[in-house]
């Protein structure tokens, strides 16, 4: 069968733009009124009543920062993660505002400081700290399904729902699938080199994650998923050297790519000894932001296509 997202490529939309960071969409289709109150379900299956558009987002999560600061007006967002000034990680940096409260860890005092009509928050969020804002009578969206570039994609939708702001996010997403069909139109019939990732932990993505995702999406076969892996599993050079794999991908930074490169025991792996071994960014986006990794991605694959 093939591919969801493939699937999808006939219902994208042509919207204009760019993803490049900082991206927001103009805020003509801001959200009012209309539609709400409403119901919405989180991860956990949760029903949570909305009686009107949140006016004050708490942000529990990077990836709701990036999210929420690509969508809605900075007005309103109340708390974001620490990361989302770092601009290794964020795409926002530039949407910070004075008023927002800067979390380190998930807490109850910074959210009573702050008063917010709702909390994002994510499964590996402390479970006691949530417990107790709940307790409090705060209204807690958790969102559980960060796996596949498709979860980041429905993790964009969701935050539409939550804010009112569908229009917006169902415009990032068609952005998306527009940029990705002219990556897919440059690397159509051209042979897919095998892939393998790897990272620091030694860790290896099979199928059911984002970078078998973008892997495929790239033009490449992932060789994990070629030897049944699923997830994320440990493998040693041995392993390694048996895939064979014709290009070595991790987001490990250039660094790491050296040390591959100068490892003695894998100058007879195929990456290494035609150097074809590469760091790629934003693999770890957890949103829209996938796209610019398949972008790069394709590109040190099929080079002569770009």
């Amino acid at each position: 069968m093939a591919p969801a997202w493939l699937a999808l490529l006939v219902l994208m939309a042509a919207f204009g733009g760019s993803l490049l960071p900082p991206a927001v969409f103009p805020h003509a289709l801001a959200a009012d009124a209309g539609g709400f109150p409403r119901v919405v379900v989180d991860g956990l299956g949760k029903e949570i009543l909305l009686e009107a558009p949140p006016q004050r987002i708490f942000s529990a999560g990077l990836v709701f920062d990036n999210i929420l600061l690509s969508l809605v007006p900075p007005e309103r967002v109340v708390a974001v993660t620490r990361f989302a000034a770092d601009p290794k990680d964020s795409y926002v940096v530039d949407k910070l505002r004075d008023h927002m409260v800067i979390v380190d860890a998930l807490n109850a005092e910074l959210v009573v400081a702050t008063q917010p009509d709702i909390v994002l928050v994510a499964s590996w969020s402390n479970q006691d700290e949530v417990r107790q804002i709940e307790a409090l009578g705060y209204k807690v969206y958790t969102f559980t399904s960060f796996s596949t570039v498709e979860d980041g994609l429905e993790t964009v939708r969701r935050i539409g729902e939550i804010t009112g702001f569908e229009a917006e996010a169902e415009a990032l997403i068609a952005e998306f699938w527009r940029r990705y069909e002219k990556v897919a139109q440059r690397i159509q019939g051209r042979e897919r080199p095998a892939v393998l990732s790897w990272d620091g932990w030694s860790t290896t993505t099979g199928l059911g994650t984002a970078m078998h995702d973008i892997i495929e999406m790239a033009g490449g076969t992932n060789l994990a998923a070629v030897h049944g892996i699923q997830g994320w599993q440990v493998i040693d050079a041995e392993t390694i050297i048996a895939m064979a794999p014709e290009v070595i991908v991790t987001y490990e930074g250039p660094e790491f790519v050296a040390r591959i490169l100068n490892d003695p025991v894998l100058q007879n792996v195929p990456a290494v000894k035609n150097g074809r071994v590469y760091s790629v960014d934003h693999t770890e986006a957890a949103n829209h932001y996938y796209i610019l990794a398949i972008e790069e991605l394709a590109k040190y694959l099929h080079p002569e296509a770009f």
